[in-house]
């Protein structure tokens, strides 16, 4: 299977993901979506994964993220399985009609989710590094959320949505906390708590 990867910057990679799909014999074809000049060919994708990003959906609007919305919307008509993460998942929310909102504060933690499907979705806990969050589109339908949020839906029988980074391992995260320690120490968030809760 071809999955294509939509990276946005080299500091959120497949991590996990490309742990889990080299165990399927699944080939990522990741592609760092700010540099494309032309969007592949969906007839050549067997399903594609939208990876996380420091950027807000908000930005840029009539460059490469609104063009990516396009390509999402365009992906599920097609009904090329899509998995939209944190970002990812903003935009595929966007995309079918969905809206994205600012939280109050960032949420950067691991936290479990109320899962109402828990052989899909596990209740985790979850790593969770946000400042907007999505809302579920027209016909979606809901596979977990927070007390505040939705945090994961499917959109049809092609598309899910995740709030959350399932494919943070313990280094990736730490490499996150590192680089945004003075981002993090900004939003009031105890950056020791932090690091410690990646070696539980």
């Amino acid at each position: 299977m071809r999955i294509l990867v939509l990276e946005h910057e080299p500091g959120a990679p497949t991590a996990l993901l490309a742990d889990w799909a080299a165990s399927r014999d699944h080939d990522l074809d990741v592609v760092a979506v700010p540099a494309l000049e032309r969007w592949p060919e969906l007839s050549e994708v067997d399903a594609l994964v939208s990876l996380g990003s420091e950027r807000s959906i908000h930005a840029s609007p009539e460059g490469w993220i609104g063009e990516e919305i396009e390509f999402l919307r365009t992906a599920h008509g097609c009904e090329v399985p899509i998995l939209g993460i944190c970002f990812g998942g903003q935009a595929l929310s966007r995309a079918l009609g969905g809206s994205v909102g600012a939280e109050e504060r960032a949420e950067v933690t691991w936290r479990l989710v109320s899962s109402l499907d828990p052989e899909l979705i596990t209740p985790g806990p979850w790593f969770f590094w946000h400042e907007d969050f999505f809302t579920l589109p027209p016909g979606g339908r809901l596979l977990a959320g927070t007390e505040a949020r939705t945090v994961a839906f499917t959109a049809g029988a092609t598309g899910v949505a995740l709030q959350f980074h399932p494919e943070v391992d313990e280094e990736l995260a730490r490499y996150w906390i590192e680089l945004g320690r003075a981002k993090l120490e900004s939003y009031g968030l105890d950056v020791t708590a932090l690091e410690a809760e990646v070696e539980r």
